[in-house]
């Protein structure tokens, strides 16, 4: 089991990935996700250029390809945010599919982790505000067959 079961319809009711079609479009074409922000719209968090302040608003977007952290510091950094900030409802992590793996988000294929799944079970169970939607974003292939790949976790 991939994510805890009362919670799934979460997903589609908090999901912000469909509201921004840049996100994808910047996945595909190697651009850091910032280029789709503007000054106006919904206030996310996006790491890395948040990831050293105290930003604690409804949505949480990482782009891992310009991250720049090891996979530990990133978890210690990650729990805390979760555990933290009782806005937060939904986490985006977008990356390539090398990256993703690298940090054990997902296979090199972009197929869904079971022991990332269990982390985030975890790290949701000790939350008193609710659970924090995860939806991971694996970009695959080169070129034309290029493609993302969507998983979601509660």
């Amino acid at each position: 089991m991939y994510s805890n079961q009362e919670n799934l319809h979460l997903i589609t009711e908090a999901s912000g990935w469909t509201k921004i079609p840049c996100f994808e479009i910047a996945l595909l074409d190697d651009k850091p996700l910032e280029s789709c922000f503007g000054n106006n719209g919904m206030p996310v968090c996006y790491w890395p250029r948040d990831i050293d302040y105290d930003c604690c608003n409804h949505w949480l977007i990482i782009d891992l390809n310009y991250l720049g952290l090891h996979p530990r510091e990133f978890f210690k950094s990650l729990q805390e945010i979760i555990r933290n900030c009782d806005n937060l409802r939904v986490i985006t992590i977008c990356g390539s599919a090398d990256e993703m793996a690298y940090f054990g988000i997902t296979s090199p294929r972009g197929k869904n982790s079971s022991k990332f799944a269990s982390y985030i079970v975890g790290i949701n169970s000790m939350r008193k505000a609710g659970p924090v939607i995860i939806e991971t974003k694996a970009v695959l292939g080169r070129g034309p067959t290029k493609k993302i790949v969507h998983h979601n976790y509660v």
